[in-house]
Order: structure tokens, then sequence, then C-alpha cells
């Protein structure tokens, strides 16, 4: 393949009028080259090259054209050889074979042609697809760690603060004995609970710092908040830290965690849940396993949005992503990047 490409590349910064010139001195040169070796040797099936280099400049009236004057040539040369015939339509029925082979192959070139076009054509816009694919979640990806930042730096802030004036002020009406001091309280505390919420919430939009320990305490705190949140036993297990070299890598693979959590907790009614952090020397593996009701991906129910989005992540950062069954009952999905991470 790299040796046809110099020539297509070639032939691509050349006008039609040139390119009918060239094709037209080829013909040329071998009608001449086919008188020189005589009619015992068989070269017309070279006639093909002219043929389809107009082809491939992608006008077939040429292309007839130079199919027509190649007829031509080999009945003249194969006249002026000597060849002999028992009649002379014998002569002219070889060069309507000749010519219908000649358009046979300007056809199927043609053809050929064609499909090649289409092809390229989809393989681009399948590669646009996905490169917009990647910038929306690369985009989605910023602005949720910008929100995230933003309530983090800002609300939060403003609550604790909003949360402390008003403990500050229960107190005051303590030493007041006064009977409002009561309601301050229970502001003070709503604030405070206010403030947990969005932390928790910003965390959830930003959830992986760009530290080396990121993923993990990302990780480790997805699990903590779903065992207090859902009632469950999820734990996170990480034999050795590992350190993912790309924040955008450690981000798709906490998404996978997410969902695949989420997806455990809703559809397989999960009780308890592992995430697991494993690397070696050539990878590392994210394993969400749990023993809910398991499910097959070509199951309609569960192949839907999110399984489709956690297989998408995978491949964005080169990873390969399964969907097993776990023992005795449950799933498990794995999400493997290979050299990617490795033991800090």
């Amino acid at each position: 393949m790299s040796q046809v490409e110099p020539l297509a590349n070639f032939l691509r910064t050349q006008s039609r009028t040139w390119l009918f010139i060239e094709a037209l001195a080829l013909a040329i040169i071998i009608g001449f080259i086919d008188y020189l070796t005589g009619y015992e040797v068989t070269i017309w099936p070279f006639y093909s090259i002219p043929i389809l280099l107009m082809v491939w400049s992608g006008d077939m009236k040429l292309a007839v054209f130079i199919s027509v004057l190649s007829t031509f040539a080999w009945w003249w040369v194969d006249k002026a050889s000597g060849h002999l015939y028992s009649s002379e339509w014998l002569r002219a029925w070889d060069g309507i074979v000749r010519l219908m082979f000649f358009c046979l192959v300007m056809f199927s070139g043609w053809t050929f042609g064609q499909q090649r076009a289409a092809i390229t054509a989809r393989l681009e816009l399948l590669e646009r697809s996905q490169q917009l694919e990647e910038e929306i979640i690369s985009i989605s990806e910023r602005e949720q760690q910008r929100i995230g930042r933003d309530l983090h730096d800002g609300v939060c802030q403003y609550l604790a603060a909003i949360g402390y004036s008003a403990s500050m002020l229960k107190q005051e009406l303590e030493r007041e004995s006064h009977i409002l001091s009561e309601a301050a309280g229970e502001i003070a505390d709503l604030l405070q609970n206010a403030a947990a919420l969005t932390r928790d919430l910003a965390r959830g939009l930003s959830p992986v710092d760009r530290d080396e320990g990121g993923l993990e305490s990302a990780l480790e705190e997805l699990a903590s908040s779903t065992s207090r949140i859902a009632g469950i036993s999820c734990s996170f297990i990480c034999p050795e830290p590992v350190m993912v070299r790309d924040n955008t890598q450690a981000v798709h693979l906490f998404r996978i965690a997410q969902e695949a959590l989420s997806n455990a907790l809703k559809h397989g009614h999960a009780k308890s849940v592992v995430i697991a952090l494993e690397s070696g020397d050539e990878a590392c593996s994210l394993r969400v396993s749990d023993d809910g009701v398991g499910f097959l991906p070509a199951n309609g129910e569960r192949n839907g949005m999110g399984l489709s989005i956690m297989r998408y992540r995978a491949r964005v950062i080169a990873g390969r992503f399964e969907i097993q069954p776990n023992s005795p009952t449950g799933t498990v999905v794995v999400c493997t990047i290979e050299k990617h991470c490795r033991p800090k």
C-alpha cells in the first residue's frame, strides 16, 4: 500500500487534460510494443492500463474513447504484424471480444472506484463522528468539573459562613434564654446539611483530583458514599497504590465505575458491591463486582445508554471493556488499560 500511495498522490496533482494525454500516449506506446512483439506474444490486456487511468480520473466518456481506441490499435497491430485469419470476420470478432473485455474492465473499475469512494466517505464520517463524540464528552467533563469547583469554592463557602453565623446567633440567643434559640439551631443544622449535600454534589461533578492518588481517593469516596446512602455493603480494594498517568483516563475510569455501580443497584438489585483497582506490569484493571441478579449484554432491557457509554469511555482511553457473570450470582464489569498506569 505504501508503494502505491506515491503514485496515487502524483496522479491527484494532474489535471484531467494531462491525464487524458498521458493515457493516450500510454495506449500508443503499448500499441507500438504490441507491434514489435508480433501477434505470437499476447500483451493486449495491458491496454487496460490507460483505460483504468481515465476511469480513475472520473471521466467515463474519455474512458470509452480510450477503450475504442485501444480496440482499433489492437486490430491495426494484429493486421500489420501479419496475423492471418481464414476470414476477416474472425479478426473483427476478436476485436469485438477485446472491446467487450475493455468495457468490462472499465465498468468494473468504475464500480470499484464508486464503492471505494463510498467506503472512504463512510470511514471519514465515522471518524468525524467519533472525534465529535470524544469532544462532546471532553467538553461535558470539563464543564462538570468547572461547575463542581464553583459549587465547592462558592456556594459551599457561603453556606458554611451562613451556618457559622446561625450557630453564633444560636449561642447568643441561648445566653439570653431567648425563645428563638431553638429555631436558630435548626437553621444552623439545615445550613450544615445543605453545605454537606452541596459538597457531595460538587464531588460528584468533579470526582477525581489531579494528584497521583486522585482516582483511588475518588473510588474510595464513591464506595463510602454508596454504602452510606444506598444502605448496602460497598467496598473499595486497591492492593497497591496505582498511578494513572492522565487525569482524563482517571475520570473515564471513575465514570465507568460509577455507571457500573448504578446498574448494580438499579437493575441488579445488589446487596454487596466490590470496586477493585489492580495494576500489573503491562496493564491496570478496574473491576466492579456485585451479587445481584446478573444480566447478559444481549438483554435489551439492560443494553441501553449506560452500557453504551461505558463501552465508549473504555474505547476513548484505549481500554478493553468486558462484562462477565459473577459467581454464584451477579455481574463483573472490567475495564483494562494496557500500559497506561503503573504501581507507584
